[in-house]
């Protein structure tokens, strides 16, 4: 239809080569209520380049069919030819064709290509009670100026047993029917820059831990005398720094690397040494007894793309304090793959060194606590192998598995509960959880877990494990959550709960950030 009005205007008397473009313009106007109604893509064109034109009905009919449409398709021009009236008195000699070329519509020049949006700014991380308070003080500017930050927060709990003095295996609320401040903690630093410049930038942090789960992360060689009092007998609360590190970020390697020097957290599992990072108040037998928990070293946290990342760390020992005589060189590191969109994430990771226990650094075989500085056979040397897969279902429901696998050479007979010819340990385990968000306050965790201590060098009773945990998260508000849980330990084999093979269990804790 457009083509024809263009033809009947182009053929209006008075018209020459020459002068076809005015009266085209003129003929678009005829037909602006058809090419108006039908607006310019900003998108890629939707027909191919072609040398026929679509029907009227297919483009009309395209929701995303545009006016510059039959410019897409390139026509160039249009040629007409036709013979002039002869007004001359000799009728028979042919007319000489009058040609007509006109451009069919200007192919338009493509828009401009938009800048690309700046990328957004980091997220700055959680404000609690504290940093929320100093937010408009000079103090508070002093912190913000320099990147400074200060938090923490208090866990306590109550566990109710069917054991009468202590629960055996389960860690870390290990005292039956008792009340304990787990961990009264502290935690200063400096953040580095990630993003926005291509420069390095320095910071560090120190954390602290006080309260009673002290008695398991402390590391041979730091503050150990404090685990025994003068009668001879145990501590129950006392101190830890359990991490401190300076670091350093380089933007411009890979696609982002932070070195950290000093004491630094075992680089995996699914369950945390932070009571706010883990997802249930008791510990999994994954959790405590099979990996290391700190290492003192340095590592370099890498950034290779989207999908991989990994940390690389040269550490002096598993759960060794830098300068204590037991230390040794070993490789501790993981490799992260996150599937693009996040649906599944798989991590591997170890803690490798030479895998042979030292006795001239051992503690005399009597086990009085289950702190690791002061456990008879340690966790120094031990090789261990772990492995870490995450699903999402939704945005709700996800799946976690742990699986750990580890092992020790050369371990005394004393330290086994069952004897090994060669003096070989080994252990593994398999956790498996089940997240599910009710609601912005509620949430809930299923934990299944099988744990066989073969030679019983890491509790001290060999057998099969099998616990199964289920427990609630309710938000009271940003700052406090309580989380009651339901327990069950059985071993097959041995009775280490109070000489009885299960163990059920009922707790509570409650934290308050601040």
């Amino acid at each position: 239809m457009v083509s024809f009005v263009l033809l009947l205007t182009a053929l209006t008397p008075g018209q020459t080569t020459g002068e076809a473009t005015a009266p085209l313009g003129a003929a678009v106007s005829a037909v602006g209520p058809q090419l108006d109604s039908i607006s310019p893509a900003p998108t890629a064109q939707l027909y191919p380049i072609q040398d026929d034109l679509p029907s009227s009905d297919s483009v009309r009919g395209s929701p995303s069919a545009t006016g510059p449409a039959d410019a897409a398709l390139n026509f160039p021009s249009l040629t007409w030819s036709r013979a002039a009236a002869a007004e001359s008195s000799d009728a028979a000699a042919p007319a000489e064709p009058v040609e007509i070329t006109a451009p069919f519509l200007a192919t338009p020049a493509p828009p401009p290509v938009p800048p690309a949006p700046a990328a957004p700014p980091a997220p700055l991380p959680d404000r609690w009670w504290l940093m929320r308070e100093l937010q408009g003080t000079a103090l508070g500017a002093f912190f913000d100026d320099n990147r400074f930050f200060m938090t923490g927060w208090v866990e306590q709990s109550y566990t109710a047993s069917t054991d009468k003095v202590t629960n055996g295996t389960i860690t870390w609320n290990d005292q039956a029917n008792k009340y304990l401040m787990q961990q009264a903690w502290f935690r200063v630093g400096r953040s580095v820059v990630t993003s926005g410049t291509t420069s390095p930038s320095f910071g560090f942090q120190l954390d602290v831990l006080t309260g009673s789960d002290y008695r398991f992360t402390l590391p041979r060689g730091l503050f150990n005398s404090q685990l025994y009092n003068s009668t001879g007998g145990q501590n129950l609360y006392g101190v830890d720094p359990i991490q401190e590190y300076v670091s350093m970020y380089v933007p411009t390697l890979f696609q982002g690397v932070e070195f950290r020097l000093g004491r630094l957290y075992t680089p995996w599992g699914v369950e945390s040494l932070e009571a706010v990072s883990t997802p249930l108040l008791s510990r999994s037998y994954a959790f405590n007894w099979s990996p290391p928990f700190t290492h003192s070293g340095l590592a370099a946290y890498v950034t290779f793309n989207k999908e991989w990342s990994g940390v690389f760390m040269l550490a002096n020992g598993n759960d060794v304090f830098f300068g204590d005589p037991s230390e040794e060189l070993r490789f501790v590191g993981n490799l992260r793959w996150v599937q693009p969109g996040g649906r599944n994430t798989v991590t591997v990771a170890t803690s490798l060194g030479r895998g042979t226990f030292n006795p001239a650094y051992a503690t005399p075989p009597q086990q009085s606590t289950v702190a690791l500085a002061t456990e008879p056979f340690g966790r120094n040397n031990f090789n261990a192998f772990d492995l870490v897969y995450t699903h999402l279902f939704n945005t709700v429901l996800s799946y976690n598995m742990e699986a750990i696998y580890a092992y020790q050479n050369n371990v005394p007979q004393d330290a086994l509960a069952v004897g090994s010819s060669n003096g070989f340990a080994n252990w593994f385990s398999a956790a498996h959880y089940m997240f599910w968000t009710i609601s912005p306050k509620w949430g809930s965790v299923v934990r299944f877990e099988t744990f066989d201590d073969c030679q019983g060098q890491r509790t001290g009773f060999a057998g099969l494990y099998t616990s199964l945990t289920t427990g609630v998260q309710y938000h009271i508000n940003k700052s406090m959550v309580i989380r009651p849980e339901l327990r069950y330990d059985d071993n097959w084999l041995q009775k280490p709960f109070e000489g009885h093979h299960g163990i059920f269990t009922a707790a509570s804790d409650l934290i308050i950030r601040w």
